[in-house]
């Protein structure tokens, strides 16, 4: 559901970091973000700069993969954090109208009463597939701003020379 995306890196993992946090200081960058993760990982979460940032704009969370020997930047789109937590919350709350409606509902059975309680457990998977859907007209009003981060970090990663290259000149 969170879009994701995964490309090598041209230099190695402290050459491409370091070129992200001056790009990120340059105050014509199109986005802000903070690096993170000095021991153990690096990472970064990057996010449109305020004047630009709508209530569907997501955030881009940046992780480096070292496992096979050449480095990777691995990353994941995701809505900001308050409309992450109202997802939640909605999701929760439908859950647990649902097991309401049903228990009321078996409840009502038992007593050999009409079980019109159980009407409310279509309701709320409705509701629920309806708010799943959201997420992804979210994801449509949002694509200009994934791009936008997406670019940033290309252009940065592009900017770095070859890792290659630049052992080949040290030897």
């Amino acid at each position: 559901m969170r879009p994701v995306f995964s490309t090598a890196l041209r230099a190695d993992a402290d050459a491409f970091f370091a070129a992200l946090q001056r790009a990120l200081q340059d105050p014509a960058a199109p986005c802000r973000g903070m690096l993170y993760g000095e021991r153990d990982g690096r990472g970064a979460i990057l996010r449109r700069h305020e004047r630009d940032q709508h209530f569907w704009s997501p955030a881009l969370h940046l992780h480096l993969d070292e496992d096979d020997g050449a480095p990777s930047l691995h990353g994941r789109f995701s809505p900001s954090s308050p409309v992450w937590t109202a997802f939640l919350a909605i999701y929760l709350t439908l859950t647990i109208v649902a097991v309401a409606c049903a228990c009321y509902g078996g409840a009502q059975m038992i007593l050999d009463e009409p079980p019109w309680a159980f009407v409310g457990v279509p309701i709320a998977v409705a509701l629920f597939a309806f708010t799943y859907g959201a997420a992804f007209i979210g994801q449509g009003l949002g694509s200009e701003d994934m791009y936008a981060l997406r670019a940033f970090v290309d252009a940065v990663n592009a900017a770095r020379p070859q890792v290659a290259e630049r052992d080949e000149r040290a030897g």
